[in-house]
């Protein structure tokens, strides 16, 4: 029997449609302890301010990480507080959300608010899948006595007894302080009864294109796929934006297309990568189109 090219096209995507999961949940979910741990923290450093800013460095040092603990045991996140520039030198960043959080600064420096700044990413390592969802934490007036340019000297003083290499001074109200990471590991059946996001496939059907392992790609074009449909496609078209991206020959289309995904903050390093080589893929299988 002889498979025709959409047949064989739809199967081989058919995995591809099924890995592509809706994250809502999960992020729903993730916004509800985030909301619980912001809650009881403000409540600690409300009475420690009472009492003077060196007051609150113990809410933050102490108490932070208890009410983090309790959060953790009852709901099965793991509760980060990255920076970019760090107090705590247990809260330096991964390489992911560094990734991210440098994303979150280029997207509030062009004017989108802080509150908007999230993300919720799933990656899947044998038979579990570990969800990742981070929201930027915007600099109020409340954090300057600690974390701003003119912190009272006996402040200052408790602050360097504490931590000795601390970067966390110098922000304005507004600015970007850092970010809540959380992530919670669920084995895949679970995740795979989520509700499917939906695919490029159809697309790619009509075009007549099949993911290509090209020799000395930086990712995987298949994967690729599954990314753009999960992170991309309500905004761009698979063939426009390879067009778009590869048309011109550019030697560095790669690279520059790799920094404006990076700015974007919805994938990591290796999602990035995967997303270039598909549509570098897709944009030499269109160029080669009679």
């Amino acid at each position: 029997m002889t498979l025709r090219l959409p047949t064989i096209l739809a199967l081989l995507l058919l995995p591809l449609a099924a890995a592509a999961q809706d994250l809502a949940p999960y992020e729903r979910e993730a916004e509800g302890v985030m909301q619980r741990l912001r809650g009881a923290m403000m409540q600690e450093m409300q009475r420690a301010m009472a009492q003077g800013p060196a007051e609150a460095i113990g809410v933050c040092r102490h108490l932070a990480p208890q009410i983090s603990a309790e959060i953790e045991a009852e709901t099965g996140w793991t509760i980060r507080r990255p920076a970019l520039k760090v107090r705590n030198r247990e809260m330096r960043p991964t390489a992911e959300e560094r990734s991210v959080m440098l994303g979150f600064e280029i997207r509030h420096a062009a004017g989108q608010p802080i509150e908007l700044l999230r993300t919720t990413r799933a990656a899947r390592d044998g038979d579990a899948v570990t969800i990742h969802f981070m929201q930027a934490i915007p600099t109020m007036q409340g954090c300057l006595a600690c974390h701003g340019s003119a912190i009272e000297p006996e402040t200052a003083a408790a602050i360097h007894a504490l931590y000795p290499d601390d970067e966390a001074v110098g922000f304005e109200v507004g600015d970007l302080r850092g970010a809540f990471s959380l992530t919670k590991t669920v084995p895949a059946a679970a995740f795979a009864e989520s509700k499917p996001a939906a695919t490029v496939a159809p697309r790619l059907q009509e075009l007549g294109y099949t993911p290509t392992d090209r020799p000395g790609a930086r990712g995987d074009a298949a994967r690729g796929t599954e990314s753009f449909a999960r992170h991309c496609q309500s905004c761009h078209a698979p063939d426009q934006l390879a067009r778009h991206s590869f048309g011109s020959g550019d030697p560095e289309a790669g690279e520059k297309l790799c920094r404006k995904l990076e700015t974007h903050g919805f994938t990591g390093r290796e999602q990035d990568c995967d997303i270039v080589a598909f549509l570098n893929d897709l944009a030499l299988f269109l160029a080669a189109r009679p």
